[in-house]
C-alpha cells in the first residue's frame, strides 16, 4: 500500500438529483456515446439498454452474464465486462457481438485509455489490467488491490482505481502509488476524472458520489439517492448520471459550479 494522503475537511456541496428513468435490474455500468446516447449495464437482467436523445429505450444486447462496466470507443462500438463470464465483449455498430478478452477473473469497471487500450478491473485477482484489443497484449499496470471495481486513466498517465475494500488508490506511471479514499465508506464501480486532479467516484456504502482530489480534498457532490448507487456516467455538460440498485434507477445530477 502507497502512502496515505490525508483528506482535508469533507465538504458538501450537493445538486439535487433527477430521476430520469427506472426499471433497470440493477444498473451498474452507464457510458454516453458521443451522439448522446446513454448505455446502461443490467446486470440482474443480464443485459444493455440503450437510451437515445430522441427518448426511445431498447435493448442493445442480452444474454450476458452478469454485465457490470460498460466503455463506448473513438467509432462508437460498446464494450461490455461479463463480471459472470470472465471476458469483455464488443458490440459493433451494425448490432454484431463478439468476445474480445477471455480469462478474466470477475472483471468489473472497464475504460479507454487515450492511445485506445482497455483498462480492466479485475476484481478477483486484485489487479488493473492494460490490454491492446488489436493484439490481444495484456500488461498488470496495478495489483495488490483490495477488490477493484473501477479505473480511469487520468491526463498525466496516472490511472485510479475505487476498491469495494475501502480504497481508492492511484497508480503514476512510474509505479508510485497514494491512496486517496481514506473518506469513502466503500468505493463503488462508477469512477470517472474530474479535471486533471481529481475523480468523481461512487461511494456505494454511503450511497453517493464524492469528488476526491490527489491533495486528499474530498466533497460531496451528489446524495439524497434512492437506493444504493453504483453506476456513474457522464450525461451533458456539467452533469452526472448515476444509477442505483434497489430502486433500479438513474438519476442526473447537475454539478455546481
Amino acid at each position: 500500500m502507497g502512502p496515505l494522503v490525508t483528506p482535508s475537511a469533507v465538504q458538501a456541496s450537493t445538486a439535487a438529483a433527477e430521476k430520469l428513468w427506472e426499471g433497470f435490474s440493477a444498473p451498474t455500468g452507464i457510458a454516453r456515446a458521443s451522439d448522446g446516447t446513454v448505455y446502461v449495464s443490467n446486470w440482474s437482467g443480464g443485459m444493455v439498454e440503450r437510451m437515445t436523445p430522441d427518448g426511445s429505450r431498447s435493448v442493445l444486447v442480452d444474454g450476458v452474464a452478469s454485465p457490470a462496466g460498460i466503455a463506448v470507443d473513438s467509432e462508437g462500438s460498446v464494450f461490455v465486462s461479463a463480471y459472470s463470464g470472465d471476458h469483455i465483449i464488443r458490440v459493433g455498430l451494425d448490432g454484431s457481438t463478439a468476445r474480445v478478452v477471455e480469462g478474466l477473473a470477475t472483471p468489473a469497471g472497464i475504460a479507454f485509455t487515450k492511445d485506445g487500450r482497455l483498462l480492466v478491473a479485475n476484481r478477483a485477482s486484485g489487479e488493473i489490467l492494460s490490454v491492446d484489443l488489436a493484439s490481444g497484449e495484456r500488461r498488470v499496470v496495478a495489483s495488490g488491490l483490495s477488490l477493484p471495481v473501477g479505473v480511469v486513466e487520468m491526463a498525466d498517465g496516472s490511472i485510479v482505481a475505487s476498491q469495494y475494500g475501502g480504497r481508492v488508490t492511484r497508480v503514476l506511471p512510474d509505479g508510485s502509488v497514494s491512496e486517496l479514499g481514506e473518506s469513502f465508506s466503500r468505493p463503488g464501480v462508477g469512477i470517472l476524472a474530474a479535471g486533471a486532479d481529481a475523480v468523481f467516484v461512487i461511494d456505494n456504502g454511503a450511497s453517493l458520489v464524492r469528488r476526491v482530489a490527489f491533495d486528499g480534498a474530498s466533497q460531496v457532490v451528489a446524495d439524497g439517492l434512492e437506493g444504493s448507487a453504483v453506476a456513474l456516467g457522464r450525461g451533458g455538460e456539467g452533469e452526472l448520471l448515476v444509477g442505483t440498485w434497489g430502486s433500479g434507477a438513474v438519476y442526473r445530477v447537475k454539478l455546481q459550479d
